[in-house]
């Protein structure tokens, strides 16, 4: 057996010709830019900035952010479980349900892995709050289960039945991506036929978003400039702006998917993950490790990187993320770098931490499948040090067929899957 005609997965090696295709069949959302893949794109598409004025008690970190408005968890959880469930939870179990209806599941998944960066944030600020005015005995018994990152996977795992791996990946801003590339390795490796992959975040908390203003990674713009904070590769940007959303894709064989007559939204080819080992939360200036995550995934999938026509950045609009991750770019993809479209989906629906990966993947797929490249909303005075073509203001068709999503989080984690056509 060649290299060409085998990938590593852990430390087995495994024929290309033996894998599985990996098809995406079903798709759900909750995101800020709303509460459909259509929805979302639709704003993708248009470049228009879903960010709004915030409104929480006290004073705010961050005036603006990607708030989920109108959610109602009763849609799909019953009256119970919305009680004793928090709100990282609903999102999930809501996009859950919706990428199960969407697929027309009639059976348990094989396996669901769930990436998050913070879990229950929100519910811990609410226990500490609890705490300080009337002492412990008057906290919630069931706080502690509604704060547990892993908690949000195991309410859908048991709503659906699912009795295979049920994983919560905490890998910062590259966890839903890291994710993606679990569920990939099961189904193409026979494991499961079918798994759920997802992502949630529900950060928009005073205590958590004092720690990221406490580190000046959040934007400082007023609330009457919500729809221009986020600006990706913008020589005026000030930092990310934070969203709350979730999201959940089928994966599943080629096979299964033939066998039950399911609509196919698109294909993962491949996904590959790396480590800065750097610094905890500033990336390494010149993009190296990170573009070799890059590299990696476009190998797992057997191309070359100049095959890939659209990359979906992770564009958090910090001054140092964004150099870096042109850097990146720029070492990933060689001569090519100056020719790959490119997209800030961040611009428009904000940051949304372990969840961004996996929402923004929806935009990708649809990015293929409308053959449109997003444009980056807000890109007005490009920054020098960040000269590639990320789409400023007005998106364009485009031959899409191969496009790489790439995430970067805390702790130095890169992350990138490569999807297709299907």
């Amino acid at each position: 057996m060649t290299p060409e005609d085998a990938v590593i997965s852990g430390d087995a090696v495994t024929p290309r010709a033996a894998r599985h295709r990996v098809l995406v069949t079903g798709i759900g959302v909750e995101s800020c830019a709303g509460g459909t893949p259509d929805e979302l794109w639709d704003a993708l598409a248009a470049g228009r900035p879903a960010i709004s004025p915030l409104e929480l008690e006290g004073p705010l970190p961050c005036q603006v952010g990607g708030v989920i408005r109108g959610f109602d968890p009763r849609e799909h959880m019953s009256a119970q479980q919305v009680r004793r469930t928090s709100r990282f939870q609903q999102l999930l179990f809501t996009a859950a349900m919706k990428a199960r209806d969407d697929a027309r599941l009639r059976t348990a998944p094989g396996a669901l892995y769930v990436g998050t960066g913070g879990g229950g944030l929100d519910e811990t600020a609410r226990l500490v709050t609890v705490l300080n005015r009337s002492g412990w005995p008057r906290m919630d018994r069931l706080g502690l289960l509604r704060l547990l990152p892993n908690q949000a996977a195991g309410l859908v795992a048991q709503e659906l039945g699912v009795t295979g791996p049920v994983l919560t990946l905490s890998t910062a801003c590259a966890a839903s991506t890291d994710a993606i590339g679990a569920g990939l390795r099961a189904v193409r490796d026979g494991t499961a036929d079918v798994v759920l992959v997802g992502g949630v975040e529900s950060w928009l908390d005073i205590p958590a978003l004092a720690s990221f203003r406490l580190l000046d990674a959040l934007s400082q713009r007023p609330a009457a400039q919500a729809a221009l904070a986020s600006r990706p590769f913008d020589r005026d940007r000030d930092g990310m702006v934070p969203a709350e959303g979730a999201a959940v894709l089928v994966l599943e064989s080629e096979r299964s998917a033939l066998r039950r007559g399911a609509t196919v939204h698109g294909e993962v080819l491949g996904a590959a993950s790396t480590c800065d080992a750097h610094h905890p939360v500033a990336p390494r200036a010149d993009g190296a490790v990170a573009a070799r995550a890059i590299e990696l995934a476009c190998a797992d999938a057997g191309l070359e990187t100049a095959a890939v026509d659209l990359v979906s950045a992770h564009g958090t609009a910090t001054p140092q993320g964004d150099r870096a991750e042109t850097a990146a770019i720029k070492r990933a993809f060689g001569a090519h770098a100056r020719g790959v479209a490119i997209t800030a989906p961040k611009s428009v629906i904000g940051h949304a931490c372990g969840a961004s990966g996996i929402l923004e993947s929806v935009g990708v797929l649809r990015a293929i499948r409308e053959k449109y490249v997003p444009p980056t909303a807000n890109l007005r005075n490009p920054d020098p040090g960040c000269d590639l073509d990320y789409t400023p203001l007005v998106g364009r068709p485009a031959p899409i067929g191969v496009a790489v999503k790439q995430n970067f989080g805390f702790g130095g984690h890169n992350s990138a899957v490569v999807f297709g056509a299907a």
